[in-house]
């Protein structure tokens, strides 16, 4: 016990960590398409549940509960079913989504919309599974921040276009249309060659990408309790929820971009913050206003962006397709248990609704606070920092095809293209498939590569050209990462 608390006492000591290293010219419009499929089907996500709503119940449930079961349920076969072949099931899923939800847009509120909701959010399901891993496996660091920052202030516009203003035919028909219209052109533009994926997970992978997984499943427990308590028809006091947003939306903009803390500082903020939107849930009948409430809620809206971000980030550094299918039946098992009971509960007992979400954000936040050493270690640590420096290396890349830095190390033509390519964090897959070559081959130049210049790794090869020069003093020498990861 006293070893975990001096764990504890020295990973709290941290306070200054490599930050996510950013940097606007890796932003690359060729792959556009991957970060944006996820930014607009999130802005849809918001637009559909503020102004489309379902209207029935069934045996008292609401609609809209069911249709999200039926949501994460087709984004589970999906996920379950993709391959490297994936275009052909991602299109049916896109033609299905918008059988369903191009009628439902149109038609009034009664049970065929929502027979109509129950196709589209089905096909939306597997358009959104194959959205998330576009933003996972097909975009860097600098485009995933991009894509959240995005999606965070236009669902901040949409929130208070709707609270202070009207719904009407822009935000009921007009702007869900332009929004399938636009996922749709995107996940037509989908290749397959351009998903970076690992073969094989080790034990290690794993640990990190479930706690990637802990977080995103710790925040939509949360969320499903929080997201109830705000109302959008309360224009005042509603105003105060967009300023919230605004707020951490910048903070999020100023820490990704400059200051030198990381996405566990984040996350400790969300916890602090979640637990303040509890305690003035249940003192509004003292305070006599609803307006920290609603701000706090606001501030809490940062975890969504970070989830994601997380999530993208994680799966990149972690995952095999292997691994990722089983997290995600992971999820969809716990969602059932965690998110949906908030629904209900809205649904059924509304008045008890701010107390529960107290006691939940308390315990919830303790529990996470208390395992942040461990969290730290298996993902925030120099292992996933290191990550976010070799695997998003466009401006790098572009740097040794401008100038040959290889020149003193007498390399083969063919082991300065491995090497720019190793630069650019590709696969040996994907180099094999570029240079026309087998993947045996590549191993073997990648082998003589790493002889010629005296080192033994990828991570070696990225500190002697520079790439650990902009960061902070951090070791990220296998050696270093194979005793943090014991």
């Amino acid at each position: 016990m006293g070893n975990y608390y001096q764990i504890l006492k020295n990973t709290l000591s941290q306070r200054k960590i490599s930050s996510e290293g950013i940097h606007i010219a890796d932003i690359r419009l060729s792959r556009c398409v991957y970060y944006m499929a996820y930014a607009i089907e999130l802005i849809f996500f918001s637009v559909r549940g503020l102004c489309l709503p379902v209207g029935v119940k069934v045996f008292g449930i609401s609609g809209w509960t069911i249709i999200q079961l039926v949501h994460m349920i087709a984004s589970l076969v999906v996920m379950l079913l993709w391959s490297e072949k994936f275009k052909p099931l991602l299109r049916g899923s896109a033609v299905i989504m918008l059988a369903g939800l191009v009628p439902y847009v149109f038609m009034p509120v009664g049970y065929l919309r929502f027979l109509f909701g129950l196709i589209g959010y089905a096909g939306l399901g597997g358009v959104v599974t194959g959205a998330r891993c576009g933003y996972a496996f097909a975009s860097n660091n600098a485009e995933r921040f991009f894509g959240i920052v995005f999606v965070y202030f236009s669902v901040m516009f949409v929130r208070l276009a709707h609270s202070q203003w009207t719904d009407g035919v822009f935000m009921t028909h007009i702007l869900p249309l332009v929004l399938l219209t636009l996922l749709c052109l995107c996940i037509y533009k989908f290749r397959e060659e351009d998903f970076e994926v690992k073969d094989e997970a080790t034990k290690l992978d794993a640990k990190g990408l479930y706690w990637a997984f802990t977080f995103f499943i710790v925040y939509f427990i949360i969320d499903g309790y929080i997201c109830d308590l705000a109302d959008s028809s309360l224009k005042a006091e509603y105003l105060f929820t967009v300023i919230g947003i605004a707020i951490t939306g910048i903070l999020l903009t100023a820490v990704f971009c400059g200051l030198h803390f990381s996405t566990w500082h984040l996350w400790n903020l969300f916890f602090f913050l979640s637990i303040g939107m509890g305690l003035f849930a249940v003192l509004v009948p003292r305070l006599g206003s609803l307006k920290p409430m609603h701000l706090f809620c606001g501030l809490t809206y940062m975890g969504w962006p970070l989830c994601i971000y997380t999530m993208g980030c994680a799966q990149r550094r972690f995952a095999s397709y292997k691994l990722l299918k089983k997290c995600t039946l992971i999820y969809v098992i716990l969602s059932v248990i965690t998110k949906l009971p908030g629904n209900i509960l809205a649904d059924l007992a509304p008045d008890a609704l701010p107390l529960v979400t107290l006691c939940i954000t308390v315990t919830t936040a303790l529990v996470m606070f208390m395992l942040s050493p461990f969290s730290y270690r298996y993902l925030f640590s120099s292992i996933w920092i290191s990550d976010l420096y070799k695997s998003d290396m466009v401006s790098l890349q572009k740097k040794v095809e401008k100038v040959d830095r290889f020149e003193k190390y007498g390399l083969t033509p063919r082991q300065k293209e491995v090497a720019v390519l190793l630069l650019a964090a590709k696969t040996r897959r994907q180099i094999a498939g570029e240079l026309g070559l087998s993947e045996s081959t590549v191993k073997m130049h990648t082998a003589e590569l790493y002889r010629r210049l005296n080192i033994n790794s990828r991570v070696e090869l990225f500190r002697l050209f520079g790439v650990a020069e902009d960061a902070d003093p951090v070791d990220l020498s296998e050696n270093k990462i194979s005793s943090i990861s014991k």
